[in-house]
């Protein structure tokens, strides 16, 4: 008999681990994704990906095959039907097959990392893509990039491949913008960016991952995918996009000293271009705002605190309430961003 039993809270609050396996996957270009499970978990994840694409005005819906675990395969198993469903998606021909497990793969054991070591024409990956013990959208992420990674050999690095750009959140409505930003902040270095792993890139691009002497993280909690490309391959690792005006100067300096270059001309190059930003909005000077820090990414929130200081704005209780954006302003153009939507919602106060 328990006497004494504890609630245990598996809650996760940011999504299904599944989910964020198939936000990396589904934007592999020439590779399809088999999910093994019933096929409602397939269904529900496509509908979801789709209605998220939609809402940043892409319509390009991912390869997905569900390996449609039946009741008789719970009790039996379902590596036959998984199985069949790999060589359904190795008669599409593609460049590679990544297979994401599901809750009910994983607790009726079938051992779905055995059946895509079976030989086949095309490379199969395996990633772990349940999270009923725990995990999350963001485990998710990480299970498919670390899974990615052992598809490249170990080859020298070579400055002429660019700093590699890791982890972009494809479902974030200012992905591309953010990229083009932190893009320009690496050219002000005399460096260009490379392989964005993983955003609309061909999947055979994976054998090139370990030649990138330099990777920039997408942000901090990625640091895991980081570790494992420094101890494979030796990569130098930043480790996350700038936040605010002060982040982009700090990444301008951690950037040089990473690549071997001399940081301060780009650092005064990108003062002189803050400044400018900061004279755009000198009309913010002096109104009287407020923003609600609960209900704000603390980034942000650390953002704004900094900018209302160094446009003159005054911040009490009563004033005008800011909107803040979702996701950290990356650099000086997601300030810019920002600053943008405080003008507009000040000028219909």
């Amino acid at each position: 008999m328990i006497s004494n039993r504890s609630p245990i809270d598996i809650s996760r609050s940011e999504g299904c681990t599944l989910t964020g396996v198939l936000s990396v996957t589904g934007f592999l270009d020439d590779a399809v994704t088999v999910i093994h499970g019933p096929s409602g978990c397939t269904h529900h994840n496509a509908s979801l990906l789709y209605a998220s694409l939609a809402e940043i005005d892409s319509f390009d819906l991912p390869r997905f095959i569900s390996s449609n675990v039946l009741e008789e395969d719970v009790i039996f198993g379902g590596e036959d039907a998984l199985l069949h469903a790999i060589d359904a998606a190795e008669s599409l021909d593609p460049a590679l097959i990544c297979v994401v497990s599901t809750c009910i793969a994983d607790t009726i054991g079938d051992d779905t990392a055995a059946v895509c070591r079976k030989p086949r024409g095309i490379p199969v990956v395996y990633i772990p893509g349940s999270g009923f013990l725990g995990g999350g959208f963001s485990e998710g992420i990480k299970n498919a990039l670390l899974s990615l990674i052992p598809l490249s050999p170990s080859m020298a690095s070579s400055p002429e491949e660019g700093v590699m750009i890791v982890g972009e959140k494809n479902l974030e409505y200012e992905a591309d913008e953010n990229f083009d930003e932190v893009s320009r902040l690496i050219s002000l270095l005399g460096l260009h960016t490379g392989l964005r792993f993983v955003r609309r890139m061909p999947a055979p691009a994976c054998q090139r991952i370990s030649v990138a002497p330099l990777a920039v993280l997408r942000d901090p909690s990625l640091e895991p995918v980081g570790s494992a490309l420094r101890e494979r391959f030796g990569t130098s690792i930043i480790s996350g996009f700038p936040i605010g005006p002060d982040g982009t100067l700090n990444f301008l300096r951690s950037l040089g000293e990473s690549a071997g270059i001399d940081s301060l001309p780009a650092i005064r190059d990108e003062e002189g271009h803050l400044e400018d930003l900061y004279d755009t909005f000198s009309d913010l000077s002096g109104f009287s705002v407020t923003f609600d820090p609960k209900s704000a990414n603390p980034g942000s929130a650390d953002v704004a605190e900094s900018m209302i200081q160094v446009l003159g704005m005054k911040k009490t209780a009563s004033g005008h309430l800011l909107p803040l954006p979702y996701d950290p302003p990356v650099g000086t153009a997601g300030t810019k961003r920002m600053l943008h939507a405080w003008r507009r919602s000040l000028s219909r106060a």
